[in-house]
């Protein structure tokens, strides 16, 4: 199984920015048949008076929506939080009121294991963050139609032989570097190259570019988007952790 650090900017909301807080991102998990799976979540902030706060995330994942809401009272302390507007718990203490600490509330949702995080924010007020089975929500990067890329064919005849990791200033994943033996390079890719989808679909993480390919047959080809040139890029060299590598 994979298990990888994201390199795009976790998706947070701010006590202090309501409307900067409504925005969405999206968080790789796995679906009932081990298949990762991109899924967008948006995020709304509305405030409630001069105490509540309501958070509200909302996402669907094979077929059923759900809708996380966080109402958080920064001076009485309480927290609540409900899935589906089923209450899954309240929590409220003195230690709460009198000071500012970060606290953790894990709960489920659906087949999944959910997170909030509260914690104080640098200057004032408080920040939120939602995982999903341990993953953060990330800033969604803009669609990759919107990216100027053209298309590389591979064949699978041989390793792919190259190592990526997500994008963070954008879509898709970047290519950090070669295996002595690629299929890739071989077709043209180089380092520094987004790779934007494989035979038509998205790979906005490198869990689904690494799934994309895996289904490939040996001995197939594929096609990729890749852009070139006009996309920032802030990672171009090998971090140790943040990344995956095509052996196949």
């Amino acid at each position: 199984a994979l298990d990888l650090a994201p390199t795009r900017k976790a998706l947070v909301a701010a006590s202090a920015d309501p409307e900067g807080s409504n925005t969405a991102g999206i968080v790789t998990v796995r679906d009932s048949l081990g298949t990762p799976r991109s899924v967008r979540v948006v995020q709304k902030e509305e405030p409630e008076g001069a105490n509540m706060v309501k958070v509200s995330w909302f996402y669907t994942f094979e077929d059923k929506t759900y809708t996380i809401v966080l109402r958080h009272g920064r001076l009485s302390g309480i927290r609540k939080i409900y899935v589906n507007k089923e209450l899954k718990e309240r929590d409220k203490k003195l230690k709460y009121a009198l000071t500012s600490a970060t606290t953790h509330h894990d709960f489920d949702v659906g087949p999944k294991t959910a997170r909030i995080t509260i914690e104080p924010a640098a200057h004032s007020g408080y920040v939120y963050r939602l995982q999903i089975d341990g993953r953060d929500i990330e800033a969604a990067p803009e669609p990759h139609n919107r990216v100027p890329s053209r298309e590389m064919r591979i064949e699978k005849t041989q390793r792919i032989g190259m190592t990526l990791q997500n994008n963070s200033n954008g879509p898709g994943v970047v290519v950090v570097q070669f295996q002595p033996e690629s299929a890739a390079r071989d077709a043209g890719v180089r380092v520094g190259d987004i790779l934007l989808a494989v035979n038509g679909e998205p790979i906005n993480t490198h869990e689904i570019a690494v799934f994309r390919i895996d289904q490939v047959p040996h001995g197939d080809a594929f096609l990729v988007s890749v852009a070139k040139e006009g996309v920032p890029l802030s990672h171009r060299e090998d971090d140790g952790d943040a990344h995956d590598q095509l052996y196949t």
